[in-house]
């Protein structure tokens, strides 16, 4: 599942490089798109972030020249790491953007839709979504913004940024599927492009590393302190 795989002009592979130690060591290469034997194939159907084409590499005796190397030899996994804990902060800042989007077409929508004379924003069980929707909203936010915080002061930031792609991730699926259940029948339909988010937000639970290895970062980390 290679994100825009099919547009790039250059693309960033691991390769294990070092396989004598008790632990296989990895090297980051810059690969051309158009080198002989590379190929960007099986283009990904997907059920959400439909602008955001991926597709499958194949590599067939690939030749690189030393230059290409990303990095120090054997420094792929330190690199790949440092990649992902940005990243996580990306993908966290995704997730709420559009949690923030269902929450104010909700809260638009529980203002205009009419049910027995009065808006369903006078109901207390639309009211009490909204209010867990904007609370978790926040609560994202806030954890996002600590992480990129920590990036930008050049802090190690692993934690913070597996804490905030978790939370933030989940919450937008939670907050999302609450639109669907504010919208009603309409959440189901096309018209007011909320299923849209819901499938948009499933993604952000699983790329640049699922709810379940976010959940291995953050015990392991507690569990050295």
């Amino acid at each position: 599942f290679i994100t825009n795989g099919p547009h790039a002009d250059f693309i960033i592979v691991f390769a294990v490089t070092d396989k004598s130690g008790p632990k296989v060591k990895h090297t980051a290469f810059i690969v051309p798109m158009d080198a002989p034997g590379v190929t960007a194939a099986h283009h990904d159907e997907k059920m959400g972030i439909k602008a955001a084409h991926s597709c499958t590499m194949f590599f067939e005796n690939v030749e690189l020249a030393d230059d290409a190397i990303l990095g120090e030899v054997g420094s792929g996994f330190k690199v790949a790491m440092a990649t992902l804990d940005g990243g996580r902060i990306g993908i966290a800042a995704q997730a709420l953007g559009i949690a923030k989007a269902a929450l104010d077409k909700s809260v638009v929508y529980a203002k205009e839709r009419k049910a027995f004379g009065q808006p369903i924003a006078k109901f207390q069980a639309i009211q009490f979504k909204l209010s867990d929707m904007a609370t978790e909203l926040d609560a994202a936010r806030l954890l996002t913004l600590r992480a990129a915080a920590m990036k930008d002061q050049g802090v190690r930031h692993s934690l913070e940024s597996a804490a905030a792609k978790l939370y933030a991730s989940e919450a937008s699926t939670r907050i999302t599927h609450s639109a669907i259940q504010i919208h009603g029948g309409y959440g189901y339909t096309t018209e007011y492009g909320i299923e849209r988010h819901y499938r948009d937000a499933r993604i952000t639970e699983i790329y640049e590393g699922t709810s379940e290895i976010q959940r291995l970062v953050i015990a392991n980390s507690v569990l050295k302190a």
